[in-house]
């Protein structure tokens, strides 16, 4: 079986049945791909389609082709998982970024809390870090990445039904059964940076009655605990 080689398409080179391919795509698709006349190609437009065409024309930097079918919501699931992790230190939340949309994320939101590192997050590394991993895994749409926000903000703007903050005090509630009992229902995921929530924080999630997941006996890194949570919901609820 041949590889999917996908590349990203703007909605505005999409044109009835045909598309036309520039920029840093077209450029890696010849240069580096070495894609040829009549070749199939796979473009996803960041939005959930997926178009795939065939190559009619190569020139210089651009690419020209037909479109022969298009599909749409391509390899995403029904539920839709959000993600709010707490800032990392370092290159982590750009580890966690694209793990997660490999695994079929909708939303990243980098938390302010009152144990994180950083205050600040860069988005637009952030978005480029998603835009690889979805060309890499073969998923049309791109996660919103958004700016970092404080916890207490963030909750506000939430349906607080969905979120489910990961947590090792209670070894009971299993994040796996959580996730049976509530099967059909989108998901937001909580996760806390590597000194844990505060006490604070903790009321305020009992405040809103929010449920908490286990992830078994062992103590994860923050950044490994988006991941498995993540596809876990995936993997459970898809």
């Amino acid at each position: 079986m041949v590889e999917k080689r996908y590349f990203i398409v703007s909605p505005n080179n999409i044109t009835q049945n045909s598309f036309f391919l520039d920029g840093s795509e077209a450029h890696h698709a010849i240069n580096v791909i070495r894609v040829s006349i009549n070749q199939k190609i796979f473009l996803i437009d960041k939005k959930g389609i997926l178009y795939t065409g065939v190559v009619k024309k190569i020139d210089n930097s651009l690419i020209q082709g037909l479109i022969l079918s298009v599909d749409e919501n391509y390899n995403e699931s029904k539920i839709k998982i959000e993600l709010g992790i707490s800032i990392l230190k370092g290159s982590k939340i750009d580890f966690v970024v694209e793990k997660c949309t490999e695994l079929g994320v909708n939303s990243i939101t980098p938390l302010i809390t009152d144990h994180c590192i950083g205050k600040k997050i860069n988005v637009n590394r952030l978005i480029k870090k998603a835009e690889v991993a979805i060309k890499q895994c073969g998923r049309a749409f791109l996660p919103k990445i958004n700016e970092a926000i404080t916890l207490d903000k963030w909750l506000n703007q939430l349906d607080t039904s969905k979120i489910i903050v990961l947590d090792q005090s209670d070894s009971n509630n299993l994040l796996k059964n959580i996730l049976l009992k509530n099967k059909n229902q989108d998901v937001i995921l909580v996760v806390g940076p590597e000194g844990g929530f505060s006490e604070k924080e903790l009321m305020n999630f009992r405040h809103r009655k929010v449920k908490f997941g286990n992830l078994g006996p062992r103590r994860l890194k923050a950044e490994t605990a988006a991941i498995i949570s993540t596809g876990l919901v995936d993997h459970f609820l898809k």
